[in-house]
């Protein structure tokens, strides 16, 4: 197996997508254009409220090995654990005993590597992953160091745009000095093949602190790229960066708002009681450069609860949050009538469930709910129960997804905060003067209006549309400072209370049965066929079995059977010979389970026949009769030996003269001369083996003279 990057640029040229801010007319994108978290029709937040199974499908797939040379190559900021995909794979040595990958993990330069996983196993390594240093599993490491050999070796490449080729790949054939990858974040990998370690291409995974990125200070100076979870650096890095990003100049880009939201993100509190403080907001996500820049940036800043207004041919971050009023409004400045908007049964919830991904299920979807499951500790008025009474004991449910967030405390602020503004927050539409063009999308404005009873009441804006008259149509939405004053939570518990299951921890099989038949071929040919019965998983993403056997003096499995039947079958084993078996579930990504192991010693055609049957006699003519009997279901038997006894009482098989010998398997009768005793009969095998009791039967036939003879009967 063998290919090749080409051109690292051609390769790994991240996907551009459509420029979603191109030609917009600043004055006018200045009334309609700001993405944001919310709707600008609905109040709602901007995010999907139909579920999270695409959302899951996705954060399952960022874990998974691809194979491709021209799949986009994702931005990861913060800390996420990623698959990465294979576009250089090459064997070598004697049985192509080694195996060489290049996986490419993400846009560079990352901060670090901090943990290897292979088939969903931690690999324990002789030093630090450093950039550009190749190492190799430490002797600590039971499950890849095995009689004094590393079967894994790593050489980790940060992504630099100066980084040097691999060291560790460059001795092959189809990869030379100028495969550097510049930009790109990659693992040279090298296997060293044992079938009781790998089962097949290994799967790779790393927790990477992904992408450096530049942050301000007070003065608005940039620092060196460095690792950074704030959603406002991160944010500014999307969309300047030309590469993978939007490519903004920093000239439109209000730096200032940037700064100011980096401030409120780094707020701390504290999520717990006895819990270390944490920020308010963190970005820790896996950007897919195949997507829409749009869609990305309304990703991180659901986020952190960012609006990315355009003022003033700039763009500026505002982050919701508590605030005061930066512009008051009076009855003077409202120009013709008003719309006042009241919560409703289709615009509120009084369950909101927050997806977020969870570290502690291997990076992959989780959910928390607000007001929680055990909502007790709750006041009355905030309790599921209170507020479903109130909306007439309608569930009014709300899922809704949040891809850059890894704490379920931040997840559970967000899910609060949305409940909450959709019961209590009223919607204000009015038309106003020039003062309204001191606001921007995302100020606080304050608004005096008798008719409604409103003094100084604050409001939020979300969007503006300027008229031809000079007016300015708002969309406001109610602000309470209330709503965003971090509540520490109750401890969620290090056992998650979801069920959903984790596509690289796979169920093993419930068990393995193993016996051992005769089979007869069509040709007449018997031979001895293990029977193998594995115990379904409980996995329900179990797409099939792989069964390996061998005998228990060979060190080595081979693969026997594999599919989604249940019954599987190895023929032609050998009698007397003690056979090794064993079973793993596999699912559609190549996750394989744990082994569960059997053995037996076949018995084939070693085992004693079974008893012939309902032995009996009877006249054919005057002279003769006619011994009968039902043929053993045996597939060995060679034949019926047949023995007499003179007497008519009291006969065994030792004290008893052999008589005949009946040679085929499925005979059923024998004709002898007529005479007064007792006939015997055992089935007897190709080893010579015969039934371990005889059946009897014995008759008196007067006037007949007695005698004994041997012969064979060959039918």
């Amino acid at each position: 197996m063998g290919g090749i990057v080409k051109s690292a640029k051609k390769v790994f040229k991240a996907v551009r997508v459509f420029n979603f801010l191109k030609n917009i007319n600043p004055f006018v994108a200045l009334g309609v254009f700001a993405v944001g978290w919310l709707f600008m029709r609905s109040q709602k937040p901007d995010v999907p409220d139909f579920g999270t199974n695409d959302f899951e499908e996705t954060e399952r797939g960022i874990l998974v090995n691809k194979q491709s040379n021209n799949a986009s190559i994702p931005v990861v900021y913060g800390e996420r654990l990623i698959g990465g995909t294979r576009v250089f794979i090459e064997t070598s040595g004697t049985d192509n005993e080694f195996l060489y990958i290049a996986l490419v993990l993400s846009e560079g330069e990352i901060n670090s590597i901090e943990e290897i996983r292979v088939d969903e196993k931690v690999v324990t390594f002789d030093g630090a992953l450093t950039d550009n240093t190749q190492r190799s599993v430490a002797s600590s490491d039971s499950n890849f160091y095995k009689d004094a050999v590393s079967y894994i070796t790593i050489e980790p490449h940060f992504g630099s745009d100066g980084q040097s080729a691999s060291s560790l790949l460059s001795g092959l054939s189809s990869w030379g000095s100028n495969h550097k990858l510049s930009g790109i974040c990659y693992l040279a990998l090298k296997f060293r093949w044992n079938a009781d370690i790998f089962g097949g291409v290994p799967i790779v995974q790393a927790k990477i602190k992904g992408k450096k990125v530049v942050t301000l200070d007070a003065s608005l100076n940039e620092s060196s790229a460095t690792f950074s979870t704030n959603p406002a650096f991160c944010l500014l890095d999307y969309l300047r960066n030309e590469r993978y990003g939007k490519g903004i100049a920093t000239a439109n880009i209000d730096l200032q708002s940037f700064r100011d939201a980096s401030q409120v993100c780094v707020t701390q509190v504290t999520p717990f009681s006895g819990g270390s403080d944490i920020n308010i907001f963190d970005t820790n996500a896996v950007i897919d450069t195949s997507r829409k820049v749009i869609d990305n940036v309304r990703d991180i800043l659901r986020g952190c609860r960012g609006y990315l207004p355009y003022v003033q041919g700039k763009y500026r971050l505002v982050i919701e949050t508590t605030g005061t009023a930066s512009v008051s409004l009076g009855e003077d400045d409202i120009i013709g009538g008003y719309s006042l908007a009241s919560p409703t049964k289709n615009s509120k919830y009084n369950r909101v469930i927050a997806t977020f991904i969870n570290p502690d299920r291997n990076f992959q979807a989780d959910q928390i709910t607000f007001p929680p499951t055990d909502d007790s500790s709750l006041p009355s008025a905030d309790r599921h129960a209170t507020m479903k009474a109130a909306d007439g004991n309608f569930l009014l449910e709300g899922k809704f997804d949040f891809k850059t967030i890894t704490s379920p405390y931040q997840a559970e602020e967000m899910a609060e905060i949305i409940l909450r503004r959709s019961r209590e927050s009223l919607g204000l539409n009015i038309t106003c003067g020039f003062k309204a063009y001191e606001l921007h999308i995302g100020d606080i404005c304050s608004v005096t209006l008798s008719s409604l009873g409103f003094s100084n009441k604050n409001f939020r804006v979300l969007s503006m549309v300027f008229n031809e008259d000079y007016t300015i149509s708002l969309t406001l939405v109610e602000h309470q400072d209330s709503f965003y004053s971090f509540a520490t939570k109750g401890q969620v518990s290090s056992t998650p209370s979801t069920t959903l299951p984790n596509p690289f921890v796979i169920q093993p099989p419930a068990s393995i049965t193993l016996s051992d038949e005769l089979i007869e071929y069509a040709d007449g040919v018997v031979l001895t066929r293990l029977n193998i019965l594995v115990g379904a998983s409980t996995d329900k993403f179990v797409q099939y079995y792989q069964v390996e056997a061998k005998k228990a003096t060979e060190s080595d499995f081979k693969i026997i059977s594999s599919g989604t039947q249940l019954n599987h079958e190895f023929i032609n084993v050998v009698d007397d010979i003690t056979y090794d078996v064993r079973v793993k579930a596999i699912n559609s990504l190549g996750v394989s389970s744990s082994y569960i192991s059997a053995s037996r010693k076949i018995i084939g055609a070693t085992e004693t026949p079974a008893d012939v049957d309902d032995l009996s006699i009877s006249m054919v003519g005057s002279n003769q009769m006619e011994l009968s009997w039902t043929p053993v279901a045996d597939l060995d038997i060679s034949w019926y030996e047949v023995r007499f006894q003179n007497v008519t009482s009291g006969a065994t098989w030792n004290s008893s003269t052999p008589l005949a010998k009946v040679v085929r398997r499925k005979s059923n009768s024998l004709v002898v001369n007529a005479i007064t005793g007792s006939f015997c009969i055992k089935a007897v095998d190709k080893l010579g083996n015969s039934s371990a009791n005889a059946s009897i039967v014995a008759t008196n036939i007067s006037g007949l003279q007695n005698y004994v003879r041997t012969q064979t009967f060959q039918e």
